[in-house]
């Protein structure tokens, strides 16, 4: 089973161990969970966590995504495949999903990912929470 992780994910796997985002690095092998995100998504999360938080959670981040694989996006191809779709700052993390060919894109960004549009469009890969995507493996 593949996941494609957006930034809001990995940030909050490194961030705190007791959250679903970091549960779904502890359920990788149980459940045979191959977790992909994109570089881009890296940067972002990299970013995010430097300038907000202090050295364990950076130390946490380091461990976190030891354990993902990053494919590199094309951004510009991703804004014309998912233009009038998602936000366009959106797009590439749509894109990554679906150019991993991964089963589920985990992400916590609702105000983007979960609006009428998007529930009426069709994707190869289904979009959840962390959470959500927990409760479903039950």
């Amino acid at each position: 089973m593949k996941l494609f992780l957006d930034a809001n994910v990995i940030y909050s796997a490194a961030k705190s161990i007791s959250g679903a985002s970091f549960a779904i690095f502890q359920l990788k092998i149980k459940f045979k969970i191959n977790l992909i995100s994109s570089k881009l998504a890296l940067v972002e999360a990299e970013r995010n966590i430097f300038d907000k938080e202090d050295y364990k959670v950076v130390e946490g981040f380091y461990q976190v995504i030891k354990t993902i694989k990053f494919i590199s996006v094309d951004s510009k191809k991703a804004k014309i495949f998912y233009k009038n779709v998602i936000e366009e700052k959106d797009t590439p993390i749509l894109y990554g999903a679906k150019q991993s060919k991964a089963d589920f894109l985990i992400t916590l960004d609702k105000k983007h990912f979960f609006t009428e549009k998007m529930k009426n469009k069709k994707f190869l890969f289904k979009i959840m929470t962390p959470g959500n995507f927990i409760m479903s493996l039950k």
